[in-house]
């Protein structure tokens, strides 16, 4: 029987993994640090533990015996990059010292890296990416994470793999580094307030050619990676099935919420978004949406990062159809699905 360890199970990523794994009859234990979905599933079990305390394993040691599978999908994030590498390499650390020294069953360990892994958060690289690639000059904790993996499985019968998205877009509460809910917070204020949907970067980011992940495209590529055979010890691009321009995909978001699209006009969103925080409360209150706290939702900051990405960032996905995985999903599809769910879920009016 297929068994689960998720780490980051109420992330983007994790939670959409989560629902994938148990739609297909995996048992499923999930680590992390805040409980926002309170799921329920005779197949799921939430493990209370910190991964940077190594001692909180001992109350789990049990639930870690009969882990076969797994799915690495925690970050740290920090201003110092010295302490991000550091606390990144230590949870990631934790959790395997802490499983093989209980479990006799593992399989596969799967990480989530992504298209950083060539510095696209750097400026200009060699696109099409492809993961045969060089590392790019520097540090990247993404690296550190891999070398630790390989040092780890010597001797060892499991295998790993990596997947590498780029703007994983998907629905989720709680984690405001979320492109979608970002947009979707920014478009319903435009709407409500009457003001122009205007593009918060530059006119190269506007125009240059990008790309996106849809949360559930990359669960099923990471659960076919973790068990197809043919993908062991491998490290996979997981993009949509097409690249896109903000130019060309700006206006179909604000058809959708039907406000005005306009283009960049040198603003930012942290500028333009000052003292929004109350009038998303009220927002909220008048429509009875389910999450008042604008910070719960959305990251201006995260924004203006995305938007000002003035280079062209495309990942081959030559080697991820070479290897069998056929599954597609059209970025202007996944942009105006998840936007109906947010609807749905009362996220936005």
């Amino acid at each position: 029987m297929k068994t689960a360890l998720v780490i980051g199970s109420e992330g983007l990523v994790g939670a959409h993994l989560v629902e994938t794994l148990l739609e297909d009859g995996w048992f499923v234990n999930g680590i992390a640090r805040k409980i926002k979905s309170f799921r329920t599933h005779p197949r799921y079990q939430h493990l209370p533990c910190d991964i940077l305390k190594p001692s909180q394993f001992d109350s789990i040691a049990d639930n870690l015996k009969t882990i076969t599978h797994i799915f690495y999908a925690a970050r740290a994030g920090h201003s110092d990059a010295d302490v991000e590498i550091r606390l990144n390499l230590e949870m990631l650390n934790n959790v395997l010292d802490q499983v093989l020294l209980v479990s006799n069953s593992l399989v596969h360990i799967s990480l989530v890296h992504g298209t950083k892994w060539y510095g696209s958060h750097m400026g200009p690289f060699i696109t099409p990416a492809n993961e045969d690639h060089d590392r790019h000059c520097g540090e990247n904790w993404y690296f550190n994470q891999l070398d630790l993996l390989c040092s780890k499985q010597a001797g060892c019968n499991w295998t790993w793999s990596t997947v590498r998205p780029h703007i994983v877009c998907g629905v989720s509460v709680g984690y405001p580094y979320n492109c979608l809910t970002t947009l979707a917070v920014y478009a319903t204020l435009c709407r409500e307030l009457d003001k122009p949907f205007v593009f918060p970067g530059s006119q190269g980011a506007f125009d240059a050619i990008t790309q996106a992940t849809d949360a559930s495209l990359l669960a099923h590529a990471q659960v076919w990676a973790a068990t197809d055979p043919i993908c062991q010890n491998q490290n996979f691009n997981i993009i949509n099935g097409d690249y896109f321009r903000w130019s060309q995909i700006w206006p179909v978001i604000a058809e959708w919420f039907g406000i005005q699209s306009l283009g960049p006009n040198g603003s930012s969103l942290a500028s333009m978004m000052i003292g929004a925080e109350k009038k998303w409360e009220r927002i909220s209150l008048t429509h009875g949406l389910i999450e008042p706290r604008l910070s719960a939702l959305a990251s201006w900051s995260f924004g203006d990062f995305l938007f000002n990405t003035h280079w062209d960032v495309m990942s081959s996905t030559l080697k991820l159809r070479k290897y069998g995985f056929s599954r597609t999903v059209g970025t202007e599809e996944s942009f105006l699905s998840s936007f109906e769910r947010m609807r749905s879920m009362r996220l936005i009016p």
